[in-house]
């Protein structure tokens, strides 16, 4: 079977997506066990370092738990080392960066506990006239990946696709008339894509009191998956950043978190095929990751402005309530959820240029019937490593 009829099949068969790691790409091979490894994907504080990857062993009965066992160096500074994700089969990890277009193919399976850097993608975006790669999303034996920018640093931008072994495949234009790109997610079952906005490298490499924030888009674009071809713009609140679609299977409705207006939408299927988009609720301020439970009970949105950990209950899209808060630190920001939905890791980079503190962790949460509750016992300390502190951003399990 080559890969595009793996592809085709792929997406015109169900796919489960209440398993658990709700947030990936619902083609990724799920995590069949409690977590033994966590990834995090670090920057250098003061970029004068080399940017890496370091292993914390999240392993209950090991005796190194809680602690970081391996770094591994990627060999360059600088990088804004940012988001990144698993390929279909698990095996390797694509890490990007927003600074230096770099994409870095991490080997995850020869051994879980140091992973091996196998091959460096320089700029790997210019073939489609794009730069600023921001979220790898697994396809079977490919990887989509959004871009926030032209090759020129502005707009527009778009999608690309390529092999999970980085050879370029094609590109996913925006149109002039919504031209910003942040974060994509699929929905096989009703074969559709959702692509949401932030700004463009020009912007956003720029301290965050000098930012145009007139420059910022503010829809949500909804597309035919299997054509990638657009078929709405939903107008959001500004910044629209997380896509997520519900997960339970007759669902046909999806959220995002919104940066600049402090608040969650929801864009919902109608009779005739097409989507509206309306605020759900207000959250605290700069609300920067969203993430959800499996059951589809429970949002979870960070909110690096006020500090906090909001838990929605969203069981019904008309009165959306306020569960649960955590105050975990200062400015936490992604967020994963563990396979049993239980536990949450916790980090507190959005970006070099916006970070306003120089105390960086990564936490645990618990996940109760009665909300958040932090783990006290569990705190990674990022400031004290040899090469000095390190921003630690997206967060994986293995």
């Amino acid at each position: 079977m080559n890969k595009l009829t793996a592809l085709v099949l792929a997406v015109a068969l169900p796919v489960s997506f209440a398993a658990a790691e709700t947030c990936l790409s619902p083609f990724i091979k799920r995590l069949d066990r409690p977590e033994k490894f966590l990834y995090v994907w670090c920057v250098d504080a003061d970029a004068k370092d080399h940017d890496f990857l370091a292993v914390i062993d999240v392993d209950k009965q090991s005796p190194t738990y809680g602690k970081i066992t391996y770094q591994l160096d990627v060999g360059s500074a600088g990088n804004e080392t940012h988001h990144f994700g698993f390929t279909d089969d698990r095996t390797h990890i694509w890490g990007l960066s927003l600074f230096s277009n770099r994409v870095f193919l991490i080997d995850v399976a020869s051994d879980p506990a140091r992973p091996k850097l196998v091959k460096v993608l320089e700029n790997p975006g210019a073939e489609a006239g794009f730069a600023s790669p921001h979220t790898p999303y697994a396809l079977p034996g490919r990887m989509l990946i959004s871009f926030l920018s032209a090759k020129d640093g502005g707009l527009p931008t778009g999608l690309a696709e390529f092999t999970n072994d980085g050879q370029f495949i094609r590109k996913i234009p925006f149109p002039a008339e919504a031209p910003y790109g942040y974060d994509v997610a699929i929905n096989p079952r009703r074969n559709r894509m959702a692509t949401s906005q932030f700004t463009y490298f020009n912007n956003y490499k720029k301290p965050l009191a000098e930012m145009d924030f007139k420059a910022f888009g503010s829809e949500v674009l909804i597309w035919d998956f299997r054509e990638r071809k657009l078929l709405q713009r939903l107008k959001t609140g500004g910044s629209p950043l997380e896509c997520r679609w519900a997960l339970q299977e007759e669902a046909n409705h999806g959220y995002t978190n919104c940066l600049l207006e402090h608040s969650i939408w929801v864009w919902e299927g109608q009779p005739d095929g097409t989507y509206q988009a309306r605020k759900l609720c207000d959250t605290g301020k700069l609300p920067a990751d969203l993430r959800q439970s499996p059951d589809d009970k429970y949002l979870f949105v960070s909110c690096f402005g006020s500090d906090e950990i909001q838990q929605w209950d969203v069981s019904d899209l008309k009165k959306p309530r306020l569960h649960s808060t955590l105050k975990p630190g200062v400015h936490p920001n992604m967020m994963h959820i563990t396979n049993d939905g239980k536990r949450m890791y916790i980090s507190n980079s959005l970006l070099s240029t916006a970070d306003r503190t120089q105390d960086f962790w990564i936490k645990l949460a618990h996940i109760t019937p009665e909300g958040m509750k932090l783990d006290e016992s569990f705190h990674v300390d990022l400031t004290k490593l040899k090469t000095g502190a390190a921003r630690g951003h997206d967060l994986l399990l293995n």
